[in-house]
Order: structure tokens, then sequence, then C-alpha cells
């Protein structure tokens, strides 16, 4: 029987990751210093890096000159201005509220477990309407290492008081599949299709939260 779901937040419970992944594009071609063109692939290499750690990956991709700790102010004033104008209900996988109901009537304990800041976790799920539902939330803010290192979801474990074997992850992004299989978990892909996104690791497949719901039942009867 499960007794906890953790939920990773970009990706999976909004779809977050690819509003900022179809906009990164144009903020590397600002700062571009070659001609040859950005592959699908490589810009994937973004897809569930933390805040602090994407201006590095788009430093590399862009040939930028510009000194480092100029990308990552650029790149943290083009993050803010982004999410400052997106409405978040408009990307709210709502159907996550049947998977809350199920956990509550079943005494599942519920957790998210994300790189992102504390503000901006919190901004986002209050206004979503879920962020009582939740018995804990763990940030990027509290380690030193991000995804894919599993401190985070081991921390999440330990601090709920549940072992891996009776917990799920559900994770869209491969860095975030691979630090909850590190800490032992078993994994629930949320399906990305629109990014190219290695998703092997996922135990099982989900197109939405209604299909991730039926799997989470199974394992719980199990």
């Amino acid at each position: 029987m499960l007794q906890a779901i953790i939920f990773d937040m970009d990706g999976v419970i909004v779809d977050t990751e690819y509003v900022e992944f179809t906009l990164q594009k144009q903020f590397i071609a600002d700062i571009q210093e070659h001609n040859r063109p950005i592959t699908p692939e490589q810009q994937s290499e973004v897809v569930g890096k933390s805040l602090r750690e994407i201006p590095e990956i788009v430093k590399k991709l862009s040939g930028s000159h510009l000194p480092l700790a100029e990308i990552q102010t650029r790149y943290q004033a083009f993050f803010n201005d982004l999410f400052s104008n997106v409405d978040y209900r408009t990307i709210f996988r709502s159907d996550i509220k049947q998977i809350i109901e199920f956990a509550k009537a079943h005494r599942i304990k519920l957790a998210v477990a994300s790189s992102s800041a504390l503000s901006h976790i919190s901004n986002i799920l209050t206004v979503c309407g879920i962020k009582d539902d939740f018995d804990l939330i763990v940030t990027g803010d509290d380690f030193a290492r991000s995804k894919p290192d599993p401190a985070i979801y081991r921390h999440t474990l330990d601090s709920l008081g549940v072992s891996a074997e009776h917990a799920v992850a559900v994770e869209d992004s491969y860095y975030g599949m691979l630090a909850a299989k590190g800490a032992g978990l078993t994994v629930i892909g949320y399906e990305e299709k629109r990014m190219i996104v290695d998703q092997s690791l996922a135990d099982y497949m989900g197109k939405d939260m209604s299909e991730i719901l039926a799997v989470i039942k199974w394992l719980h009867a199990e």
C-alpha cells in the first residue's frame, strides 16, 4: 500500500516547464555569438534543471563571452518577467485534484519536491488553490545540489516518515526521474512529447493526471 505521493511541480502540476522552454530560444538567440543552429536536443539540456543551473547551460549553448554572473542576472530578470505575466490557473493541471481526493480518502501523504525556489512554488500552489493540500513542500533552496542528486527525495521521505518502497514520485524530466530512482522510489512519468526528454527511467507513464491516478490506485491495491 502507498503511504506517500511526491510530486515534482514544473512540468507536472503546472505546465511551466514548456512555457519557459519555448521562450528560452529567444533569450539564447539574443546573446548567441555563433551561427550554428541550436538543435532541440541541445536546448533540451535545460529541462528539469534549476534556475541557478540553467545560465551555465545557456552560456555553453550560446557561445557567449559574457561573464556567467551577467548571464545569471539577465536570466533571472527574464524568468521574473516571464512568470509575472503568467496566469498559472491557465496552465494548471487541475485533474490533479482527483489524486488529492484519493490520497486524502486513503490517508496517503502528499508532498512537493521541486528544484524551484520556495517563493515560486508557494505562489503557484496558492494561486491554483492546492497549497494546503500538501503535507510537505521541499524546495531546491534547501540543497547545495539540485536534481539529479537524490538528496531532495531522501530528505522528503525522511521528513514524511515513509520508506521508499511505500511511496511514489511523479516526474516529467530525466534529471527528476534520476533523482527519484536514486532515492529508491517508484517513478510515474508525466508524458512529455513537445520537448525531447528522456523519460525511459519511469516505471510507469501517464498522459494526464487521470492516467496517473489509475496507476496510483493499482499500486495502492498491491
